[in-house]
């Protein structure tokens, strides 16, 4: 593993928690080894925040990216393992809790996430399945985002003079 340089972006545990693209510098990973990502990579936390996780396939915005802290990579065999099939099942809220360690920083121990044994066609129907959750979810919240702004950007508008109330209320 080469040294990072300061420009090269890197996905960091918030950028796979939120569902955002990479926005760390290659600055915070000063000294240590890098991993570059690679499309088809499974990404998820290393560190459960709030009692749920969110596993990720990286995509071609993704690769090259460099591995922050604290994002666990899996690279699975493509003739073997569906990605998205795989991020499915690793992201399920039972698999989570049994795999962590931990009391007041909970870890996830990837060695004791399950994943069952398919058929690459029957991954692939799961997996597509579960690429449609995924995308549904982030849609989602970057919706809830997008709306989050625009009341803000509204009430301090109404509250600064710049907005009037409308003349009626319906």
């Amino acid at each position: 593993a080469a040294e990072a340089s300061a420009d090269a972006l890197v996905l960091t545990e918030e950028d796979v928690a939120r569902c955002r693209s990479a926005s760390g510098s290659g600055a915070e990973l000063a000294g240590a080894g890098t991993v570059a990502i690679k499309q088809g990579d499974v990404l998820l936390p290393e560190v459960l925040r709030g009692g749920t996780v969110q596993v990720r396939v990286a995509d071609a915005a993704d690769a090259h990216c460099l591995l922050g802290r604290n994002v666990l990579l899996l690279r699975p065999d493509a003739d073997r393992f569906d990605p998205w099939f795989l991020a499915g099942f690793l992201a399920d809220r039972g698999n989570v809790r049994a795999s962590t360690t931990g009391t007041s920083v909970i870890r996830i121990d990837p060695r004791r996430l399950r994943v069952p044994l398919l058929e690459p066609g029957e991954q692939r129907r799961y997996g597509a399945a579960f690429r449609r959750l995924h995308t549904v979810r982030t849609t989602a919240r970057h919706a809830a985002g997008l709306a989050e702004e625009a009341t803000r950007a509204l009430t301090t508008g109404l509250a600064t003079g710049l907005l009037e109330p409308p003349e009626k209320e319906e």
